[in-house]
């Protein structure tokens, strides 16, 4: 047999597999909606020069996911940013279930780029503001619009795969790299597409492994960018035992043609942008606390660089290359309610280094 027929006749036997599946299960035709969301109230004492004290109703989400059947289901978060200044769409995407191992998704998306990007929720992490590498290199919350594949596989593995529209490589930045380049699911030009993946391993007892890939062009018929694509590839690793808890991240972006961008652009993009975390936990709470409640002292420590390297000629600001120490505890009265306070200290490569006490009060529901 050729092999373009052999291609052919595996296509259709997949495909005739989907179907299958697809109308075999037992549909409910009943409808039924849920309701979720979650929100955050920030405060920070700061001794940056130029910077003030803030108190900040940071976000006010509504969420929520309609079931149509047991095999179609719509889910949409809104967020209502700075005491409802702002608002945006977290995602609006259709799930059509399949089988476990492959489910269908299609709409506007959060990208499955680090653990934190898809699951942010405020009492899921410790600190008043989410670890900065994932600001300045993954930049959540990042969401993009287009059609991709998940489910989950034997021994423990799931995955996502998407097919996105690309980012705006003319609105890259110096100090924040391709944060400002999202579309965040509007008007987003889609010249240029990309593909974006992750794959988890939960197979081990108290331990999660996370390898997630995004590449894709960003010029969106701009000529002036030239090659502008994108790659960027992240891993992460979680590890829990008798109440202690250790978590870490390494993820590096890779931007061609960043000497036409920053000319475009008026400023320095990088090249290579990375960053990188690792943070200690421990539940100290279990000790005495009923099992709803919670006291977590964490210390995490971050380095990242927006112009880790750049183009030939150009020149990078040591002041994008941070580090960042962070260490304070987490109370929580119930397991979705949060009670934060956390110090902070920043050492850019020049200037003056900086610290910030933070509280906040965390919730999701």
């Amino acid at each position: 047999m050729k092999k373009s027929h052999l291609l052919s006749a595996i296509r259709s036997i997949v495909l005739s597999s989907l179907i299958v599946a697809f109308f075999t299960v037992p549909v409910l035709s009943e409808e039924s909606n849920t309701f979720h969301g979650y929100g955050e109230l920030h405060y920070g004492n700061t001794n940056k020069d130029g910077s003030t004290n803030k108190m900040d109703n940071h976000r006010l989400v509504l969420g929520w996911t309609h079931r149509y059947n047991n095999r179609i289901r719509l889910n949409v978060e809104v967020d209502f940013e700075h005491a409802a200044k702002e608002m945006e769409l977290e995602f609006a995407f259709i799930d059509f279930l399949i089988t476990d191992a492959f489910n269908i998704r299609a709409g506007s998306m959060l990208m499955p780029v680090g653990y934190l990007n898809e699951f942010h929720e405020p009492p899921l992490f410790y600190s008043v503001e989410r670890p900065y590498v994932q600001k300045y290199v993954i930049p959540t919350t990042w969401q993009e619009g287009g059609v991709g594949i998940f489910g989950s596989l034997k021994h423990e593995i799931n995955y996502r795969l998407y097919v996105v529209n690309g980012l705006d490589g003319s609105k890259f930045k110096a100090s924040s790299g391709i944060r400002s380049g999202r579309h965040k699911g509007g008007d987003a030009p889609s010249d240029d597409l990309a593909v974006v993946g992750r794959l988890e391993y939960d197979g081990l007892k108290g331990t999660r492994l996370g390898l997630s890939g995004y590449r894709g062009n960003a010029g969106q018929g701009n000529d002036g960018l030239g090659d502008t694509g994108v790659t960027l590839i992240e891993a992460d690793a979680r590890y829990a035992l008798k109440g202690f808890e250790f978590t870490g991240l390494y993820s590096k972006i890779m931007i061609d043609d960043t000497k036409k961008i920053s000319d475009v652009n008026e400023q320095v993009v990088g090249e290579s942008i990375f960053g990188f975390y690792v943070e200690a936990a421990y539940h100290f709470g279990k000790l005495f606390l009923p099992d709803d409640m919670d006291i977590v002292f964490f210390a995490r420590h971050e380095q990242f660089n927006t112009q880790d390297k750049v183009a030939s000629g150009l020149t990078a600001d040591p002041k994008n290359d941070i580090k960042i120490s962070t260490f304070g505890l987490s109370y929580f009265p119930v397991r979705k309610v949060a009670v934060k306070v956390d110090f902070e200290n920043w050492k850019p490569g020049a200037g003056k280094s900086w610290e910030q006490i933070n509280f906040g009060l965390a919730y999701m529901y």
